[in-house]
């Protein structure tokens, strides 16, 4: 099976969720937070993969702007077409991300801002990481 992480942006808590899914650990650490893949690296519409999880389910993340239909129609489409049977589940993450996201990557440009972006990035990945961690759990147990 292919699990699919995907929001508009792609590029925060979608790999926050994959990077879960994929790491059986409690809390990740600043230090290794920031070295999620994929992670604060915004591109559109190009499918990354993680990793596998112990099930042997590839894990990949997406950022589709507000094309996500468009694009989960296109990719059952085309696997129809090619007769692929591999199973593909998407999964929303876009209900954690911050709606003023774009102006906080803008900000983190500017060498003066970035530590403290970097830390109110971190410290809202604290705040919902008990709600992230179930909305995973809840998804690798249907899996």
């Amino acid at each position: 099976m292919k699990v699919i992480y995907y929001s508009y942006y792609g590029c925060y808590f979608s790999p926050i969720c994959a990077y879960i899914h994929l790491n059986d650990k409690h809390k990740i650490e600043k230090e290794e937070f920031f070295k999620i893949p994929y992670l604060l690296e915004i591109d559109y519409g190009e499918i990354r993969f993680m990793g596998a999880d112990d099930n042997q389910n590839e894990v990949f993340v997406i950022g589709m702007k507000g094309f996500s239909e468009n694009i989960k129609r296109t990719l059952y489409g085309l696997m129809e077409i090619f007769k692929i049977e591999d199973d593909v589940i998407f999964i929303d993450t876009s209900h954690y991300d911050l709606k003023f996201f774009k102006l906080l990557m803008t900000l983190r440009k500017n060498p003066s801002l970035r530590k403290i972006v970097d830390n109110f990035l971190y410290s809202y990945y604290l705040l919902r990481y008990n709600d992230v961690r179930g909305f995973v759990e809840r998804y690798k147990k249907i899996l």
